[in-house]
């Protein structure tokens, strides 16, 4: 069974693969194009974010029995038409949820002190304090929409701070001892910042 791997990622990818007789073939540069025209040799596909993986590119690959992304979603592939195809899907949604956690409390922090606008500033020479007094996070309620891996992770990462944490899901019975769930309508009632953590599309 050959794969190709279109995204540079970890070896041990590619020699657990190897390890269970699987022919891997690497190209991490050829164009979209050049590499939809030889797709059709390989049984499985493994992509990070290089390109999309449409209808065209699908029906090229008239061998491929699954794609694999190393990623939390697949949006990046025309999903419903690879399952009407017959191709399954693989991803890897836990996989940078701790990373995405942190940055989404990065970017938190970043917006209620300002830290952008008065970094420019300071840059230029510029002291204006008053304008950049910022807000502490305590006693507010975040919500979030979408509580999966990448939602619980915040969720998680927000337990030092003494703040409520809602989550609105379309699954129910997913809130934790990291947040509460509730309804989308109380959730947008209560919620001082409101984070998205929900696939594109």
């Amino acid at each position: 069974m050959k794969i190709l791997h279109l995204d540079t990622n970890h070896p041990l990818l590619i020699n657990r693969l190897k390890d269970l007789g699987f022919e891997n073939h690497e190209n991490y540069s050829d164009s979209k194009a050049v590499i939809q025209k030889n797709i059709h040799d390989f049984d499985g596909l493994i992509i990070r974010s290089r390109f999309n993986i449409d209808a065209e590119f699908i029906n090229a690959a008239k061998k491929l029995k699954f794609i694999g992304r190393v990623g939390a979603g697949l949006e990046n592939i025309d999903s419903a038409f690879a399952q009407q195809k017959g191709i399954t899907l693989i991803a890897a949604p836990e996989g940078n949820r701790n990373a995405v956690g942190e940055h989404s409390l990065a970017l938190l922090l970043s917006l209620f002190n300002k830290l952008n606008k008065a970094d420019q500033e300071v840059r230029q020479g510029k002291w204006l304090r008053e304008d950049n007094r910022g807000q502490e996070l305590d006693g507010k309620t975040v919500g979030l929409i979408g509580y999966g891996n990448m939602g619980k992770a915040f969720a998680k990462k927000l337990n030092g701070f003494e703040v409520q944490v809602l989550c609105y899901d379309i699954k129910p019975d997913v809130g934790d001892d990291n947040a509460r769930q509730v309804t989308l309508e109380e959730l947008q009632q209560k919620a001082d910042v409101l984070s998205l953590h929900t696939p594109k599309r």
